[in-house]
């Protein structure tokens, strides 16, 4: 209960944020990695866990502290040789300990939540690479349920409602990654939105009714939206998979105006914190609806 009070706070706190300005300072991040971090090691202090489960928490807090690191300034210089080097000696370790479970020295039980937290940090470092996470604010934040939430919270035999038949399903399938599914589910909202938006305006309906919608040029500069039309090579083109960078905002709309243009298609700049925070209440309440496949 309280790992759940202490991410509901934050998230909720970031959702304001990210409603407010789209943004979510790195110190909201930090604060609760350190308090996910600590939690966990108190965790395992009072459940008497081996040194070789702590151990893992030293790979683990590398692969934290690396997601606030501007690899691009650093890469090819001594910091970012050293930091290739932690990246190996944690893959080395962790690997280490995986063989001493095969081996039956280490029992799975013993380091699966530090151990399942470690693979979930790097998938969603994966998924922010890959643009499968768009915001750096997201990715953190999902990171950061990963380290406090390395297994899922046993409340009550009455919450969550749907579980899985197995029980190493939720070995697979972290609480973390639960999360971050059901707020995408959530954010599926928005194109019904947009699609209702559309049909009000009366628009020729069509793909692009659901992912943007056309507004006044002069007004795009004041709404938090994504441009996904712009000219190029004397042409006016649409794309909603390769939104316009922000910098850029102003010289397109100039070329919009050249074009003979009043409106262009936007789309909304998403607060993602926001079906986050909805998902991490579904998970804990009701469950993950994957689940109900198994």
């Amino acid at each position: 209960m309280l790992r759940v009070a202490i991410a509901l706070s934050f998230f909720i706190y970031a959702s304001a944020s990210d409603w407010r300005t789209r943004r979510v300072k790195n110190i909201v991040w930090m604060i609760l990695g350190v308090i996910a971090f600590a939690t966990l090691w108190v965790d395992m202090l009072a459940t008497g866990a081996p040194l070789i489960t702590q151990s893992i928490l030293l790979p683990l807090a590398f692969l934290f502290a690396d997601v606030f690191w501007d690899r691009e300034r650093e890469l090819g210089k001594p910091a970012g040789m050293l930091a290739i080097a932690l990246y190996a000696l944690s893959f080395l370790w962790i690997a280490y300990i995986g063989y001493t479970v095969l081996t039956g020295d280490t029992q799975w039980d013993d380091v699966s939540g530090p151990f399942v937290a470690f693979f979930a940090v790097i998938l969603f470092e994966l998924f922010y690479m890959f643009d499968v996470i768009k915001g750096g604010a997201d990715a953190k934040a999902v990171i950061c349920l990963a380290v406090l939430f390395p297994l899922y919270p046993d409340i009550s035999d009455i919450v969550p409602i749907i579980r899985p038949a197995a029980d190493a399903v939720l070995t697979f399938f972290p609480f973390a990654l639960s999360v971050l599914f059901m707020g995408a589910l959530a954010s599926c909202a928005v194109p019904l939105y947009i699609l209702a938006k559309n049909i009000r305006g009366g628009r020729k309906m069509g793909l692009r009714s659901l992912l943007g919608f056309p507004l006044p040029i002069d007004e795009v500069e004041k709404h938090f939206v994504w441009l996904i039309e712009w000219v190029e090579d004397g042409k006016v083109k649409f794309s909603y998979r390769k939104q316009r960078n922000s910098d850029m905002l102003k010289a397109d709309l100039a070329a919009l105006r050249e074009m003979g243009l009043n409106e262009a298609w936007v789309t909304y700049k998403i607060p993602f914190i926001i079906p986050l925070t909805v998902g991490l209440l579904m998970v804990i309440l009701v469950g993950n609806l994957l689940f109900l496949v198994y």
